[in-house]
């Protein structure tokens, strides 16, 4: 089973967003703003920022629309993860950060086997990517601009968003020493205006997207009723209490009792609505279960307990054959012990060798869809996924690494919980059915969006592939050394 180990997906977010612009460096070249936060205009609450104009600078056109450079630089992520998964590229936790770079340089300077870089790969990868959220965005302006309420952008919301993009440029440059666009560069790899011009059309592409769902019924039919909030009852006066206090709470009383009787009504047409309400979400959801079922192991969740044993020292070098064989006796010993009626969790409490064993007991709620895996190795969330109910009896795993003693004691599928869940408010019914749901609408839009690809209004031209290229190659040649926020680390 491939694996979208957390740990690459941070590596090549760093990569994207450190080799993206300047860092915030307090040696930089660049001056940092002496008040990078934002300041007031005398005699207005309008806040004026020194950050830069939207870039004009363009890679190729989708259509009539820009594919702007720090839009083709912020997509290249996605590209390269494809490309690299595909190629069964992983991040190494035995090798360095460098090692693992230079790993993933050299495969995208190789060829494939038609004698193209799967630099260039990435490079054409990214402009389709870019395309498609392109037309997304420019399908959802025009659809904004129908006669159609329910397919308006919410201006307010968005100008509450941009607002938010202004208060975290504040809080990065004031906490970090540089300027507001110096730390939008570093996260986010592109300036603030910048990054408020893309806010805007990722506004429009999801109203799009929203449209085309509900114009295929892929919708529940009717929103979640909301539970009629229950007036409260005043409080009686005491029996000591003056005229004018018993007057007041009778005439408080008597507009509870409407309330209450108001209250009463639509609690009845609440629960009414609800039961219909669910009734459609669980016809909604069946439409689901096939990608589920073809898909199990992909959106369903596993509690693991995990007993950790190194095959290292304290100091990092490799055991002997005769030691690791004595922790695999002790691992017997273990196993024993649970089959005579002792606790695993305390077993694992005691011997792990885990830095949390203490605190968590070895239990880890892990999703190969959502990359929750923590710190287990791919050998022991295949193990666990190749079960189908609880294991309570441990079993030993073994890497290269390391010894796990390992039990499956939670599942959660698209229909029950069984055993036990960490965080019930994450692993859940709800939540693999909706990793189901936007995994396989994700799929299906993006099918669309291939259909409106082809036409020529939406045909990718002027390609600048030396600029392209130059970017993907930026990108790629991002090194552990290069400065981070607040200087080099």
């Amino acid at each position: 089973m491939k694996k979208l180990t957390k740990v690459l997906a941070m590596i090549l977010a760093v990569i994207i967003l450190s080799a993206a612009a300047v860092s915030c460096s307090n040696d930089n070249k660049t001056k940092p703003t002496e008040e990078p936060a934002a300041s007031p205009t005398p005699g207005s609450s309008e806040k004026t920022y020194n950050d830069a104009a939207e870039t004009v600078t363009y890679v190729a056109k989708a259509g009539d629309q820009l594919i702007y450079s720090n839009e083709f630089y912020y997509f290249l992520y996605q590209a390269v993860r494809e490309l690299y998964y595909k190629a069964d590229g992983v991040y190494d936790p035995n090798a360095t950060d460098e090692e693992n770079l230079a790993k993933m340089r050299e495969f995208f300077n190789s060829e494939d086997e038609e004698g193209v870089t799967y630099l260039r790969r990435a490079a054409d990868r990214t402009l389709e990517i870019a395309q498609g959220f392109k037309i997304a965005y420019k399908e959802g302006k025009e659809l904004a601009t129908k006669d159609d309420a329910k397919y308006k952008v919410d201006e307010a919301e968005l100008s509450q968003i941009i607002s938010y993009i202004d208060s975290e440029a504040d809080y990065g440059a004031a906490m970090y020493g540089c300027s507001r666009d110096e730390y939008f560069s570093y996260v986010y790899g592109m300036t603030v205006n910048d990054a408020k011009r893309y806010t805007k059309q990722q506004v429009y592409a999801e109203l799009h997207e929203n449209y085309w769902a509900d114009a295929n019924g892929w919708v529940i039919g009717m929103d979640e009723p909301k539970i009629p909030e229950e007036p409260e009852k005043p409080s009686e006066p005491a029996e000591d209490a003056s005229d004018d206090d018993k007057a007041a709470y009778q005439t408080k009383l008597e507009e509870y009792n409407t309330k209450k009787a108001e209250y009463d009504e639509k609690l009845a047409q609440y629960k009414v609505d609800y039961a219909k309400y669910e009734e459609l979400k669980k016809a909604y959801y069946e439409k689901f279960r096939e990608e589920y079922e073809e898909n199990r192991n992909i959106y369903g969740y596993r509690t693991v307990r995990a007993l950790y044993l190194s095959k290292k020292d304290s100091e990092g070098k490799d055991l002997s054959e005769e030691e690791i064989e004595t922790k695999k006796k002790n691992i017997e010993t273990y196993i024993s012990l649970v089959e005579q009626g002792h606790s695993f969790d305390s077993i694992v409490k005691g011997f792990s060798e885990a830095s949390d064993a203490a605190t968590t007991m070895g239990l880890v709620d892990v999703n190969v869809y959502t990359t929750n895996v923590g710190n287990l190795p791919n050998e022991v969330i295949d193990w666990a996924f190749a079960k189908d109910a609880v294991s309570l009896t441990p079993e030993l795993v073994e890497t290269e690494t390391g010894l796990y003693l390992v039990t499956v004691e939670g599942i959660v599928t698209f229909d029950e919980a069984l055993g036990i869940v960490v965080d019930s408010e994450t692993a859940n019914v709800e939540s693999v059915r909706k990793n189901v749901e936007y995994s396989k609408l994700a799929t299906l839009y993006n099918d669309y969006i291939k259909e409106l690809m082809a036409k020529e209004e939406y045909a990718i031209k002027d390609v600048d592939y030396d600029a392209a290229l130059e970017l993907a190659k930026k990108y790629i040649d991002f090194t552990t050394e290069d400065s981070g926020l607040g200087g080099r680390s």
